[in-house]
């Protein structure tokens, strides 16, 4: 099977939906399979596009449709009539999960496999979500930790307060992202003779890392620009000037609005987009975009990503012993000790895809009868004890992780349990005290959950797949809902309450989230995964297929043939 083969998708899988791995922002960028039971993160279906078919999302969307009725039985008709171009659009609209449809599914969980990566980078993106809303309602609420004295509100717990941390879950976001970035070329790096295979898989993922990011963005900036023309956001900008504390709490900048009609605003949206997608993470200048600001971890996940191929590149022909219990920890407190730590949160990724490829999950159930006979015999009993053990320390070791996680963006040099770590980092600022803290409970959060399967388990859920695979999309799409729509409904709602009324406020403010917030975000995500991200990915894997150079003379058996 040559590589044109493999890389393009079933058309069903882009607008149903079915993708069981969707690669999305902190996902694999390895397409083609391993070969391995348990498929890696970015693998894809074994039904091949033929190579012949040239890249058109239009005719991937009618086959898709074409084929979801006919497995339902349905006939679909032609859709040159206008009258069937407008239903088949409303079908489209349909969210992909409640479209009848809608070929949506989900693999099910298996010992050593890694679709619990999906459901923790779906409930990282989803927590983001939450926060945004959240931040520009309330004061320093949200930034403190609990404290007896200071701050008794039970939703500022530790872990607890997790649910509204924006800034834990990009850390989170960031470990994730290497893991799955490296999971497949660690795998390789195991097997002998490889090293060809492993390469190629690198500059793969070099080559389509730019525009995977950034294509999608580019669709984002486009629709929040062009909201702009028309003027959603006018109403709270009037409003906003008029009272710069209209909100209480953090508000971000919205675009400049051009005065030269359409084309203006898009050439405002170019030079926005040149400064987010060249300037920074090519370039390497600063930058102060008001598009959405939510998506500033773009430009630093591609320079991150860049620089652990090239790691991967440097180390893929040592012993893994030195590689992996060396090398990158050595890395790994070089950047801590210089207080970078972005880099540090990726490579902590590629160390725990080391750690998944050498593990051996044994299954959940017992296998054979024997193992049920002998299920009181000492030693199955010793076996369940030290198993038991391994669950209580591992289980120990990822409330650490929460712990740390939940380090408060402010105040936590005077906050009960922080004022210790607080002191530990002596007079570093205390940004970089929180970042840093942040990062190690990331790191030793995933490393636990690597070693409990009841958690991967509960990871692997179908809600949890589901928000993982529209992760990139939801990240992309809830700052101009919160923006536009969220904001207006809730001042609305606040004029019906005076200011001291907080509780009554903070009400409307929930309400106004679950009724019209949380269900707009969720519909406009899954109709930009199905439209624009996932279109982008296939069309960045055909352009590879029509660039990528022939190999010359006989293949080895077993080699990928490229084409």
């Amino acid at each position: 099977m040559t590589v044109s083969e493999r890389v393009q998708l079933d058309p069903l899988e882009v607008a149903g939906g079915r993708r069981y791995s969707q690669e999305t922002l902190l996902d694999s960028e390895n397409g083609l399979s391993t070969g391995s039971a348990s498929p890696s993160i970015g693998s894809i279906s074994e039904k091949p596009f033929h190579s012949s078919t040239s890249w058109d999302p239009w005719t991937m969307l009618r086959s898709s449709l074409d084929k979801n009725h006919a497995r339902l039985g349905k006939t679909f008709p032609s859709s040159t009539h206008p009258g069937r171009l407008f239903k088949n659009a409303l079908i489209f609209l349909i969210p992909s999960f409640l479209s009848p449809y809608s070929t949506l599914e989900f693999k099910k969980y298996k010992p050593n496999s890694t679709e619990w990566l999906d459901g923790l980078r779906g409930i990282a993106a989803f927590v983001v979500f939450i926060f945004h809303h959240v931040v520009a309602y309330t004061g320093v609420e949200h930034d403190v930790a609990w404290d007896p004295q200071r701050h008794p509100n039970l939703l500022q717990l530790p872990v607890i307060r997790l649910l509204f941390s924006g800034s834990a879950m990009v850390r989170l976001f960031f470990v994730i992202s290497g893991f799955a970035l490296t999971c497949k070329s660690a795998k390789l790096m195991r097997k002998p003779g490889s090293q060809g295979t492993l390469m190629k898989t690198l500059s793969s993922s070099v080559f389509r890392r730019y525009l995977r990011l950034f294509l999608p963005c580019l669709a984002a900036f486009f629709l929040i620009h062009c909201l702009r023309y028309l003027g959603a956001f006018d109403w709270f900008e009037v409003r906003h000037r008029a009272n710069p504390q209209i909100l209480p709490g953090d508000i971000e900048k919205y675009p400049a609005k051009s005065p030269d009609g359409f084309f203006g605003q898009m050439g405002i949206m170019l030079a926005e987009f040149y400064e987010f997608s060249v300037n920074n993470p090519i370039l390497h200048q600063k930058y102060d975009f008001a598009t959405d600001r939510h998506m500033w971890t773009i430009p630093t996940e591609y320079m991150q990503s860049m620089a652990l191929f090239l790691y991967l590149a440097m180390v893929s022909h040592l012993r893994r012993s030195f590689r992996v219990f060396i090398v990158a920890p050595s890395c790994y407190l070089f950047w801590c000790y210089h207080q970078h730590f972005d880099y540090p949160l990726f490579l902590s990724g590629y160390f725990l895809a080391e750690l998944h490829a050498a593990i051996e999950s044994p299954s959940l159930l017992p296998v054979s009868e024997l193992d049920v006979e002998d299920e009181n015999s000492p030693a199955a009993r010793s076996r369940y004890f030290k198993k038991t053990l391994k669950t209580i320390f591992w289980s120990f070791i990822a409330f650490v992780g929460l712990f740390l996680l939940s380090f408060p963006t402010r105040d936590g040099y005077r906050t009960f349990g922080y004022i210790t770590l607080c002191r530990m980092m002596g007079d570093a600022s205390y940004y970089l005290k929180r970042v840093a803290f942040q990062s190690y409970g990331a790191s030793t959060l995933c490393l636990a959950i690597l070693y409990l399967p009841r958690v991967q388990q509960y990871l692997s859920l179908p809600v949890f797949q589901y928000l993982g695979r529209v992760s990139f999309s939801l990240y992309l799409m809830h700052g101009a809902v919160i923006r536009t729509i969220g904001h207006r409904l809730v001042l609305e709602g606040w004029s019906l309450y005076p200011a001291d009324y907080y509780g009554h406020r903070m009400v409307v403010t929930v309400l106004v989230w679950i009724f019209a917030v949380f269900p707009i975000t969720m519909w406009l995500s899954d109709v930009f995964w199905r439209l624009v991200e996932s279109p982008c990915t296939n069309f960045v894997r055909w352009t590879e297929t029509l660039v990528v150079a022939k190999e010359s003379g006989p293949s080895p058996v077993g080699a990928v043939k490229m084409s």
